[in-house]
């Protein structure tokens, strides 16, 4: 830790005690601004805590010691290789500790449900489509579905399991859409993962379909005595 840090940090240390903050947060984004302006979070001991004004300015000197910590830890990514896009400044008066965390996105797909679907149970629909895969020549046959950011939607063309390119129908589109009105926000946010497979040796449709998730994670970047 700088020599300039190491000061302001050990007099900001002394308000802190008289204030009872066992614990302080300041929070900053990805360009690491300080998002709670002139004031601070601090945490009592009894669990108890509210924003408190800084007693003197070291919010700029905050914003510069997180920036180049985690330059100088090489930590913009996690493990995992997604990106740091929050921050954490954390002080603890008593241990005169100070810490960087770093928040990230993990993403994640629900255990799903499959559905098997036989030409029988609606040959006045499955019929015409499996004819249409006869004419072509096509194998197994999976249907990309694009599903996240509040949009989504089945995409109108497809490769069978031997590379041919596959034009898919306005029928087969209505089935899958069908389908879909099952799993409301199917398109919502993170989305979901879902396929559409087409055998039409075994005259079947495979319906899969699991919802993805997005839960935050924080990792410590940095922990130094001042």
């Amino acid at each position: 830790m700088e020599k300039k840090y190491k000061v302001l940090f050990n007099i900001f240390n002394q308000f802190l005690l008289k204030s009872g903050c066992q614990k302080i947060t300041v929070e900053l984004g990805d360009t690491f601004d300080i998002w709670s302006g002139d004031k601070f979070w601090c945490e009592r001991k009894d669990g108890r805590g509210t924003h408190i004004p800084y007693p003197l300015p070291v919010g700029r000197e905050i914003s510069e010691y997180v920036e180049e910590t985690v330059k100088d830890e090489d930590s913009w990514y996690s493990d995992t290789g997604e990106e740091f896009y929050t921050f954490e400044f954390v002080m603890l008066p008593e241990e005169r500790i100070v810490e960087v965390h770093g928040t990230y996105s993990v993403y994640e797909t629900e255990d799903g449900t499959e559905r098997v679907i036989e030409a029988e149970e609606e040959p006045d629909v499955f019929d015409e489509i499996f004819e249409y895969l006869d004419d072509l020549g096509a194998d197994i046959l999976e249907v990309n579905v694009e599903a996240g950011g509040d949009s989504g939607w089945i995409e109108d063309e497809s490769e069978d399991v031997n590379g041919q390119k596959v034009s898919i129908t306005k029928e087969m589109q209505d089935v899958g859409y069908r389908l879909l009105n099952d799993f409301p926000g199917w398109e919502i946010n993170e989305g979901s993962t879902v396929k559409f497979i087409w055998d039409r040796h075994r005259r079947i449709l495979i319906f899969e379909f699991a919802y993805n998730t997005e839960k935050q994670v924080s990792d410590l970047i940095s922990k130094e005595n001042y």
